[in-house]
C-alpha cells in the first residue's frame, strides 16, 4: 500500500471520534468496523459490498471526507465514473486541501475524456504538494500520450521531478530510461542505468548482463543497436516485485488500484485536545487475533521464526520453524489471506531450527535467511532474486549446537553485515567475507567468554559511532565495547549494569532523550535501565508497577514497539513458561511504563508467548504481532487503531555497485527524527524503522547516520521515505584555495600523500596500515589562479572533511619562465619521505596518434585537453575505488623513443577509503592493482615496463613517466592498465629538458592566521565522472561531521608553526581555516614574453576520521617526522622536550569533545 492510503489512515480514529464528540465507545467502534469491512471488500474487489459499508461510513460521519472518499473509489474502481465525481467532489468540499481526493477527481477527468481539467487539477495539486511522487506521475501519465515533441520532453522532464522525490523508484527510472532512448540521448540513458546498478536491489543475473550490454552500446553512441536489448531488459524487470512494488509507490492509471483506495483525510479536524488523544490512543487501539480469520494452517509446534520481505514487493513474509524435519514454513501474508511460497525454496533441515533470522548477507540488496538448524549447523539460504532461497554451501557454519540467537550487524564497518550467535556455548563472532564465506574471529574481536547466553543487542550505547554489543545471559546484562580495529572489550563493570541472570535484553530509545536504553529480564525479574548518554546506565525505578506485572515470569522474548503511534516506545513482553503469557507496558510519554496488557487477546495473555515479532502485516501504519502460543502455534495479532496517529516508516537503500560503504539495507544506521516537539531516535534493525507522530501531522526533519559514520539529512519526510545513501567524499587531504584577482577559488588538495593511520587492505592481514611518514610535495598552481592581493599572495589552507590536518610547513615556489614553456612536476603518489624538486620543461606537446580502451573505444577525444571530460568506461565492482580492470592503450608515435621524452598523463583518482580497505583485505576475489605500463616486444605481445606507474595524487594531477628506454623495438604503442578507480583527462608526450630560463624562487610565509571558516558546498567538476569540486563563496557553519576530540590548535596567529618541519605543526579540525600570506612586492616584474606560475609545497599529515583508521576519531597520538609507523611501534613516542612541550601547552589548547549531547536531537 502507498504512502497516500497508509498515511491518511492513520488519522482515522482521531478524526472520527472528532467528527462525532457525543458518540460513544460503540458508536467509534462501530465506525471503525464499518471503514475496516469497506475496505476489506474494496480491496478484494467486492464492489456491491464495499459500496453499502462505505455509504453507511458517510452516514455515520457526514461531517468527514472519509466516507464519501471511499465511495468515490469504488464507483470509480467500478467504472461508475459520474458516481464517482460526485461522491469526490463533495469529500473535496469538506477537505478542499486533500492531495488524494485532487488526484482521484483528476483520474474521473482523464477517464471521461476530460484531459484539460485532469491537468488542470494536476497543475494545481503539484503548486500545493511540489513534493508528491503520486501528483509528478499523473502529469508525467498525462505527457506520456502525447505525440509531438513537446508532449516527449515534458514526460522526461515529469519522469525526472518524480525521481527528484524518489529517487529510489526502479519503475520511474526505468520509464525514464525508456524514453531518454527513444530520444536518442546515450549519455542520459548511461546515466540512468548507473543509478540502476547502483541502488539496491540488483537486477537478477540475466537482467544485470543485459544492463551491462546497454551501458557499453550506449556509451559508444549506439543506441539504436542497444534498442533491442534493451526492450528485452525491459520486459525482464517489469515482471519483477520490486518493479511492481515501486510502480504501486507512484501509480496513477485507469483501472482499479485495489491497493491504494483513499482512506481518511481531515487534518483541519485533527485538534490536538486534551483527553481526545488519550481515548483514541489507550482506550480504542488493541489487538485482535485475527489467526483464524487469514488461514494460518496447521504446523507442527514452532520453536522459531523471522520476518522479511523475500521477493521485493515491500510486504514482510514469514519464515517459521519448530525442531521437526517437516517443520520449516515459508508464509506470506497478503491482501488478509496466508499462502505457504516454501515450495519454490529448498530448505533442507532435516531437524528442523532452534533459531532463524533473514539477512542480506551478500550485499545484493535481497534478504537471505539464516537458519541455527537443530543439526548444530548454520545454514544460509541465498536469495536468487525471486524470493527463491539456496543454501550456500560455502557459507555452512559447523558448530551452532545450542544456539538461542543470531544476530547480525557491522561489527567491524566495513559494509557488510557480520553474524553473531549466542547460545549454550557462549557468544561467536562469525566476521562476513562478502565472498560467499565467514570467518570465526570470535577471539579476535575480542569477544571470546565463556557462559551460558540467552539474548544479544547492538546499538552505539556510547555515542562514539560505533555498534556495541548487550549480551543476556547466566552472569547478567553483559556491554561489550566497541573501540574500533575490529575489537571489543568488556564494559560492564564501568557501565553501571547490574543484577543477577538475564534471559532477555532489548535496546531501544524509550525516553527519548537520544541515547539508547535497555530492558533486560530473567530470573524472575525485569529491569529498565536508562542511558545516560555515555554508555553507562542507571536503573530506572519509574516504572516499578508496571514491571512488577513480569515478576515471577519466564520472560522469553520481549520488543520495543511503539504500538499507538505516539511517539514513545511501548514494550511488549513474552512468558515462555505460559504461566503469564503475552504483556503490554505503554509509555506514558514520559519515559515510564503503565501495564496496559487489556489491549492484547485474552487467549496470550496467559498460556505463554515464546517468541515474538513485529512488522506492519496489513500495512495499515500501525505494527502488528506475529506470535507463538503456549503450544507452539502461530498467532498474527492485528492492531486496530494503533494507526489513530500518523507514523513515518524509512526504508534505507545503501548504494550497492561503485560504494560498499554500508550495508544494502542500512541495518545499524541511526535515525533521529523531529516532529514538532517531539524527538525520537531508532537503530535499524530490519528493512523498515517505524516512527510514530502522535499529535503531528507531519515530521519537520529525519537525520541519518549510516554504519559508516557519514551523516544524511532529509526535510519533512513522507510517511513511507525510501531514503538512498548520499554518494559523498567524507576523507581525503586538505583544501588549498588562492585569490585570483577577483575571488578565492579552488586549486588543488594538498597532503594527499598521507593516509595517517589507514588499513592498507591487504589480504589476510588486519594490521598492516599505511606508511606513516609525513607528506612532502610540490603541486603547480597556474599563474591565472594567483595573483597578489595588496601586494601579498593569499593562499587559504582549509580542513572541511571528516579528519584532521596537521600541517608543519607551507611554502610557495614562484616560478618565471618565458611564455613559449609550460611548466610542470611529477604530481604522482609515491610513499611519504623527501622529495627533490624537479620541474619539466615543456615547449612543444604531441598527442598520441591513437587511444582505445579494452573494447576498442577510441577514448582520444577525451585526452586532447585538460577540459574536465574524462576517460569513464569502467564497470564496477562492489567497492569505491576498485573497477573492473581496464586498458588505455596508447600509440605515441614516432618521438616517444626520443632522449628525454616522457609521458605526460592527466587525471584524478576516487580512492577506497579505510573501511573498503578493510572489506579487501577480508576476501580474495578483489584486490587493487596499481596502474602499470607496457610495450610491445618484437613479436607484438605485450610485457611489463614499468610494473607500478603510480597514480594521481588526488583532484587533477599530472603524472610525468621517462621514457628512455623502455621500448624494445620501433612501436611505442603503450598500455596502462589497472583497477583503480582513475579517470584520465588529458595525455601527450614531450621532451622535457631543463631549461635555463626557468627561474624558481622559494617564498616562505609573512603571516598565518588560523580561525573558523565552515564548509564548502560540494559539487562535481565536469558532470558525474569528475572529481569533486568545491565551491569557496558558498559555505555554511553547520558541519556535517561527527566530532573529533583532542587538543586542536588554538585560533590566531599560527606563522611560527608553518616555517619548518620541525613536529610543531598546525592541528586543524573540519571547518578551521588558515589564511596563509607571501610576499608579492619582493618579486621582480616579468620581462615582455614571460608569465609567472606558482609550485605550492607542504608538508604535513592527514588523518581521516573513518571508523576503522587508528585513532581516527581522536586528535592524539601525534605524528611527528621519524615516526616508524601508525599506530606507534613499540618504544616511540612524540617528542618530550621542553620545546614541543612547550608547544602543546601555548598552541594546542582548543580541547574538542568526541561526542556531545547536542547531536542526539536533528535541528532544523
Amino acid at each position: 500500500m502507498s504512502a497516500i492510503s497508509r498515511g491518511r489512515l492513520a488519522l482515522v480514529a482521531a478524526v472520527l471520534l472528532l467528527a462525532c464528540p457525543r458518540a460513544e465507545r460503540a458508536s467509534v467502534e462501530e465506525l471503525y468496523s464499518t471503514r475496516m469491512l469497506g475496505l476489506s471488500y474494496l480491496q478484494r474487489n467486492q464492489l456491491a459490498e464495499a459500496e453499502a459499508e462505505f455509504t453507511k461510513l458517510a452516514k455515520l460521519a457526514p461531517d468527514d471526507p472519509l466516507g464519501f472518499a471511499n465511495l468515490g473509489a469504488t464507483y470509480l474502481q467500478a467504472g461508475r465514473y459520474a458516481d464517482a465525481e460526485t461522491q469526490l467532489k463533495r469529500a473535496r468540499e469538506l477537505d478542499p486541501n486533500s492531495t488524494e481526493v485532487g488526484l482521484a477527481l483528476a483520474r474521473v477527468y482523464a477517464l471521461t475524456n476530460r484531459q484539460a481539467e485532469a491537468r488542470a487539477t494536476l497543475e494545481q495539486l503539484r503548486r500545493d504538494s511540489s513534493a508528491n511522487a503520486h501528483v509528478l506521475f499523473a502529469l508525467a501519465e498525462l505527457d506520456s500520450r502525447g505525440t509531438d515533441a513537446a508532449s516527449s520532453q515534458r514526460y522526461r522532464d515529469r519522469l525526472h521531478d518524480v525521481l527528484g522525490v524518489a529517487p529510489a523508484n526502479l519503475a520511474v527510472r526505468l520509464k525514464l530510461v525508456d524514453a531518454l532512448a527513444r530520444a536518442g540521448q546515450a549519455d542520459s540513458v548511461v546515466q540512468q542505468l548507473e543509478e540502476v546498478r547502483r541502488i539496491p536491489p540488483e537486477p537478477p543475473p540475466q537482467a544485470l548482463a543485459m544492463l551491462d550490454s546497454v551501458i557499453q552500446l550506449a556509451r559508444a553512441g549506439r543506441i539504436a543497436d542497444a534498442r533491442p536489448t534493451l526492450d528485452r531488459l525491459l520486459r525482464a524487470m517489469e515482471t519483477t516485485s520490486p518493479y511492481q512494488a515501486a510502480l504501486d509507490e507512484v501509480r496513477w492509471t485507469e483501472g482499479a488500484i485495489p491497493g491504494r483506495p483513499v482512506l481518511t483525510f481531515a487534518p483541519k479536524n485533527f485538534i490536538s485536545q486534551q483527553g481526545v488523544r488519550e481515548r483514541a490512543t489507550v482506550d480504542v487501539a488493541k489487538y485482535v487475533d485475527v489467526t483464524a480469520e487469514v488461514g494460518f494452517p496447521a504446523a507442527s509446534p514452532i520453536t522459531t521464526l523471522a520476518m522479511g520481505d523475500l521477493d521485493g514487493d515491500g510486504i514482510d513474509d514469514l519464515f517459521a520453524a519448530g525442531a521437526g524435519a517437516a517443520s520449516a514454513r515459508l508464509f506470506r501474508i497478503q491482501g488478509g489471506v496466508v499462502r505457504d511460497i516454501g515450495a519454490g525454496s529448498r530448505l533442507t533441515l532435516p531437524n528442523g531450527a532452534t533459531y532463524a533470522a533473514f539477512a542480506d548477507v551478500d550485499n545484493d540488496g535481497w534478504l537471505d535467511l539464516f537458519v541455527a538448524g537443530g543439526d548444530g549447523r548454520g545454514h544460509v539460504y541465498r536469495n536468487d532474486g525471486k524470493g527463491a532461497l539456496t543454501e550456500l554451501a560455502t557459507a555452512v557454519i559447523p558448530d551452532v549446537k545450542g544456539a538461542r540467537k543470531a544476530l547480525f550487524a557491522d561489527l567491524d564497518h566495513d559494509g557488510d553485515l557480520d553474524l553473531l550467535v549466542v547460545g549454550s556455548a557462549g557468544r561467536t563472532l562469525y566476521r562476513n567475507n562478502l565472498d560467499g564465506t565467514f570467518t570465526e574471529a570470535t577471539a579476535a574481536f575480542g569477544l571470546a567468554g565463556s557462559g551460558d547466553v540467552h539474548d544479544a543487542a547492538f546499538a552505539d550505547f556510547d555515542d562514539d559511532g560505533r555498534l556495541d554489543l548487550v549480551v543476556a545471559g547466566a552472569s547478567g546484562v553483559t556491554l561489550l565495547h566497541n573501540g574500533g580495529a575490529q575489537h571489543f572489550a568488556d564494559a560492564t563493570s564501568a557501565s553501571g549494569l547490574t543484577g543477577g541472570g538475564a534471559t532477555v535484553v532489548v535496546a531501544g530509545d524509550y525516553d527519548n532523550d537520544g541515547a539508547i536504553d535497555l530492558f533486560a529480564a530473567g530470573g524472575g525479574e525485569a529491569s529498565l535501565w536508562h542511558n545516560r548518554g555515555n554508555g553507562t546506565f542507571t536503573r530506572d525505578t519509574r516504572s516499578a508497577a508496571a514491571l512488577q506485572a513480569l515478576r515471577g515470569a519466564s520472560v522469553a522474548s520481549a520488543v520495543f514497539v511503539d504500538h499507538d503511534n505516539d511517539g514513545w516506545l511501548d514494550l511488549v513482553v513474552g512468558d515462555g513458561a505460559g504461566a503469564q503469557g503475552m504483556a503490554l507496558l505503554r509509555n506514558d510519554g514520559t519515559g515510564k511504563f503503565l501495564d496496559r496488557s487489556t489491549v492484547l487477546p485474552a487467549n496470550l495473555r496467559s498460556g505463554g508467548a515464546s517468541a515474538l515479532a513485529v512488522t506492519d502485516v496489513d500495512d495499515d501504519g500501525d505494527e502488528d504481532i506475529v506470535a507463538t502460543d503456549a503450544s507452539g502455534a502461530l498467532r498474527l495479532l492485528r492492531n486496530d487503531l494503533g494507526n489513530s496517529n500518523l507514523a513515518v516508516n524509512v526504508q534505507l537503500r545503501g548504494l550497492g555497485a561503485g560504494s560498499g560503504k554500508n550495508n544494502a539495507f542500512g541495518i545499524g544506521t541511526r535515525l533521529q527524527l523531529r516532529a514538532g516537539d517531539l524527538y525520537q531516535t531508532r537503530v535499524a534493525t530490519s528493512r523498515r524503522t517505524h516512527f510514530g507522530l502522535g499529535p503531528h501531522l507531519k515530521a519537520d526533519v529525519l537525520r541519518i547516520e549510516w554504519p559508516n559514520g557519514v551523516p544524511q539529512t532529509v526535510y519533512i519526510p513522507g510517511s513511507d521515505e525510501t531514503v538512498v545513501e548520499r554518494e559523498m567524499l567524507k576523507g581525503s587531504c586538505a583544501f588549498a584555495y588562492t585569490w585570483d584577482g577577483t575571488r578565492f577559488r579552488f586549486v588543488t588538495d594538498a597532503m594527499w600523500r598521507s593516509a595517517l593511520g589507514m588499513p592498507l587492505g591487504l589480504m589476510g592481514s588486519t594490521s598492516a596500515f599505511a606508511p606513516a611518514g609525513a607528506s612532502q610535495e610540490y603541486v603547480r598552481i597556474p599563474g591565472d589562479a594567483l595573483k597578489p592581493r595588496d601586494g601579498r599572495y593569499v593562499l587559504q589552507l582549509t580542513e572541511e572533511l571528516w579528519e584532521t590536518a596537521y600541517a608543519d610547513e607551507v611554502r610557495l615556489v614562484a616560478v618565471d619562465h618565458p611564455d613559449s614553456i609550460d611548466v610542470f612536476v611529477d604530481e604522482r603518489f609515491v610513499p611519504p619521505g623527501p622529495v627533490t624538486l624537479r620541474t619539466f620543461d615543456v615547449s612543444r606537446r604531441e598527442l598520441p596518434r591513437s587511444a582505445v580502451d579494452e573494447h576498442g573505444m577510441d577514448v582520444l577525444p577525451a585526452l586532447r585537453e585538460s577540459d574536465d571530460v574524462y576517460v569513464s568506461n569502467f564497470t564496477p565492482t562492489r567497492y569505491q575505488g576498485v573497477v573492473e580492470p581496464h586498458d588505455l592503450v596508447l600509440d605515441l608515435g614516432d618521438s616517444a623513443g626520443a632522449p628525454d621524452t616522457y609521458l605526460f598523463l592527466r587525471g584524478w583518482i576516487y580512492p577506497t577509503d579505510a573501511s573498503i580497505n578493510v572489506a579487501l583485505g577480508q576476501q580474495s576475489a578483489i584486490a587493487l592493482s596499481s596502474p602499470s605500463l607496457e610495450v610491445r616486444d618484437a613479436r607484438g605481445r605485450w610485457r611489463t615496463a614499468v610494473a607500478s606507474l603510480g597514480f594521481p595524487s588526488g583532484k587533477d594531477k599530472t603524472m610525468v613517466t621517462d621514457l628512455a628506454g623502455k621500448f624494445p623495438t620501433k612501436d611505442h604503442h603503450v598500455r596502462i592498465r589497472t583497477n583503480m578507480q582513475i579517470y584520465w583527462d588529458q595525455a601527450f608526450v614531450a621532451r622535457a629538458p631543463r631549461s635555463p630560463s626557468v627561474k624558481l624562487t622559494t617564498l616562505t610565509p609573512v603571516s598565518a592566521e588560523l580561525h573558523e571558516r565552515g564548509f564548502s558546498r560540494m559539487y562535481r567538476k565536469g558532470g558525474r565522472y569528475g572529481p569533486y569540486w568545491f565551491a569557496y563563496d558558498d559555505v555554511t557553519k553547520d558541519s556535517p561531521w561527527r566530532p573529533i576530540g583532542g587538543a586542536f590548535t588554538r585560533y590566531g596567529d599560527v606563522l611560527p608553526l608553518l616555517r619548518g618541519p620541525d613536529d610543531m605543526y598546525v592541528i586543524m579540525a573540519p571547518g578551521d581555516e588558515a589564511t596563509i600570506e607571501f610576499d608579492a612586492q619582493s618579486e621582480a616584474r616579468l620581462p615582455t614574453g614571460w608569465k609567472r606560475d606558482f609550485l605550492l609545497y607542504t608538508d604535513g599529515w592527514i588523518k581521516d576520521s573513518d571508523l576503522n583508521t587508528a585513532f581516527g576519531t581522536t586528535v592524539e597520538p601525534l605524528p611527528f617526522h621519524d615516526i616508524r609507523s601508525y599506530p606507534y611501534a613499540k618504544g616511540e613516542a612524540y617528542p618530550t622536550d621542553s620545546a614541543h612541550q612547550r608547544y602543546q601547552r601555548e598552541f594546542n589548547t582548543r580541547i574538542r569533545p568526541s561526542s556531545s549531547v547536542a547531536r542526539r536531537q536533528p535541528q532544523r
